[in-house]
């Protein structure tokens, strides 16, 4: 016999009676079934005033025309003398590093004969010989001095090249400048390094670190550089933003000199992250079996070309 479910059971008990008012209890409660509550109405989120747009930084001041002499590190034995040149024109202004490296001549001889030019628009300020010591010994760096090139942004009360590199960005926040050109040298060029080159295979290089438009002026300079010369010597365009080189915080924590200790810091194409407005240019060119005047010659070439157009010339 089939089991009776429960509705049949009463229907049969009950007889036409007992099923009508089944049917009815089961309808009433049907519609009497209690409904699902609402969900609230949303409250739109208040309207936020927009950020207050940051206030623009004054242009530095035209100066006369003229060549002003400038020191970093004064009176003491790192001394090191540079010079602007002021067109007596607003304009743009362009900033150029040479000697950084003692073991890198191209760089700072290109950067003393920059150092002799006059500019009709804007101001150029060339620092020739930034470790003007290392570079009467010819090594990369001292012992104890710290590399200029891995300290930015400095530190006034750290090693020297640490106080160089404070100093260098002193000046580029008094000036301002929209370029900074940082002339080296390495021992190989890029394109011939093979597999494992490393850093001492970066010569005939051109590492931009600021932001899309800035890369893409690089390039074009370079392109019309690489026209003028021999294929060997062409050179390459690399991107490398924020210009850091392994980082930051402290390494070793040995005292170099006097009771100071290193504090590594980044490249010269980091100081867009501190001057407002640069964009540094890193600019390797190779020693092997490229003679010396020729190196020195190729840098000056890029920063003809930049002056040339940001009509400054």
């Amino acid at each position: 016999m089939t089991p009776l479910n429960r509705r049949r059971f009463l229907a049969l008990s009950l007889g036409g009676l007992g099923a009508a008012a089944f049917a009815a209890c089961t309808s009433e409660l049907q519609v009497g079934a209690p409904e699902l509550p609402q969900a609230a109405p949303t409250t739109p989120a208040p309207t936020l005033p927009p950020p207050p747009t940051p206030t623009p930084l004054p242009e530095p001041p035209v100066m006369p025309r003229g060549r002003e002499v400038v020191t970093l590190m004064p009176g003491t034995e790192w001394e090191a003398s540079g010079v602007v040149f002021h067109s007596g024109q607003p304009g743009p202004r362009l900033m150029i590093l040479g000697g950084v490296h003692g073991n890198e001549p191209g760089g700072w001889l290109a950067a003393e004969g920059i150092a002799e030019w006059e500019v009709q628009r804007g101001m150029l300020i060339v620092l020739p010989r930034l470790n003007h010591r290392s570079a009467a010994a010819f090594e990369r760096t001292i012992e104890g001095y710290g590399d200029l090139n891995r300290l930015y942004p400095g530190d006034p009360n750290g090693v020297p090249m640490a106080r160089m590199a404070h100093e260098v960005v002193g000046l580029a926040t008094e000036w301002r400048p929209h370029w900074l050109f940082d002339l080296h040298e390495s021992w190989g060029f890029f394109n011939e390094r093979g597999p494992n080159g490393g850093t001492a295979f970066i010569g005939q290089t051109v590492t931009s670190a600021g932001p899309a438009p800035a890369l893409e002026t690089v390039a074009s300079l370079v392109e019309a550089v690489n026209a003028r010369i021999t294929s060997r010597e062409e050179l390459t365009v690399r991107s490398r933003p924020g210009g850091n080189f392994g980082g930051g915080g402290v390494f070793g924590d040995r005292d170099d000199l006097n009771g100071l200790s290193v504090r590594r810091g980044s490249s010269s194409l980091s100081i867009g992250r501190f001057v407002p407005g640069v964009n540094p240019v890193l600019v390797e060119m190779g020693q092997q079996d490229q003679p010396e005047t020729r190196r020195a010659e190729l840098h000056q070439m890029l920063v003809t070309e930049m002056a040339t157009r940001l009509g400054m010339t």
